[in-house]
């Protein structure tokens, strides 16, 4: 960390802070010492070694002129901007997949299918069904889920961090960590319930019309399965910890990768196993 004065300041810190659009900093972080604004406060903003330098200022100044462009306020960042990032992320990687099903190449990955057989190829009636109900489900009930669980947030925890200053790791960790724990408790037992048969003839039966199931069919719900069982137990956690809006990014990351392995098809030798996930859909 570095601390300028009105006198003078290290040679390294003086090109840092040369090079670095402060514009960004918000006005209360910074004192004035005769005349001149001091930005001790931004520890994190700057490096702590030449090493780590070049390549955190840049980051900062490419996110902060990404906020530029698409608007700093939270309603962007926390409902329209993470909401774009997930459901992009979750079409085009579990594309992948699915074209794999669709177009019965390449023929060297076919060995890795879970089922042998099945999807192979994959009707293209029903991936058109697959794709609406999909899409009725993010656009109908995700993005309003978002929107009012952003504002929950705001009333039931704390105050979201300020976007242009990013967390340290070791923060970035601590909420991965509590992410996971809850997510995997809180997952366990929705889906236990959706299990029960109540819940499951009514409900979750609907997920299960896939016993062979491809990569877009992990939010192919019914409506109430997609809201307390697919989307509140992952934003609940990083709410609870009030994280950065880019912990959020490495976590639905996480989250939407582990979903579209699972549900894939594929047992890939650089992936995670999805066989025993295959196994639960056969039942």
């Amino acid at each position: 960390m570095f601390v300028s004065t009105h006198s003078s300041i290290d040679t390294y810190e003086s090109k840092l802070v040369s090079k670095m659009n402060l514009s960004f900093v918000p006005p209360w972080m910074a004192t004035v010492v005769d005349g001149n604004e001091s930005y001790a406060s931004v520890v994190h903003v700057l490096p702590d070694s030449d090493n780590e330098g070049p390549l955190l200022l840049w980051f900062n100044q490419t996110w902060n002129s990404f906020l530029d462009r698409i608007g700093d306020d939270n309603v962007t960042l926390y409902v329209g901007f993470l909401t774009v990032y997930t459901y992009s992320f979750f079409w085009l990687v579990g594309g992948l997949f699915v074209l794999m099903d669709l177009t019965n190449w390449p023929k060297a990955l076919r060995k890795f299918k879970n089922q042998p057989g099945a999807n192979e190829p994959l009707e293209w009636d029903r991936c058109k069904h697959l794709v609406k109900v999909v899409l009725r489900n993010q656009l109908l009930y995700g993005i309003p889920t978002t929107y009012f669980g952003f504002m929950m947030r705001k009333l039931v925890f704390f105050e979201t961090p300020n976007p242009r200053i990013l967390p340290s790791l070791p923060v970035v960790f601590r909420d991965l960590l509590f992410c996971i724990v809850f997510w995997e408790i809180t997952f366990y037992y929705s889906h236990r319930l959706l299990h029960s048969s109540y819940f499951y003839k009514r409900v979750h039966k609907k997920h299960h019309q896939w016993s062979a199931p491809v990569a877009w069919a992990a939010m192919y719900a019914h409506p109430f399965e997609f809201i307390i069982s697919d989307l509140l137990p992952v934003y609940i956690g990083p709410a609870i910890m009030s994280s950065h809006v880019l912990t959020f990014v490495v976590w639905f990351t996480f989250v939407m990768m582990d979903t579209l392995v699972d549900h894939s098809g594929y047992h890939l030798p650089v992936l995670g196993s999805s066989e025993m996930h295959d196994f639960h859909h056969l039942k």
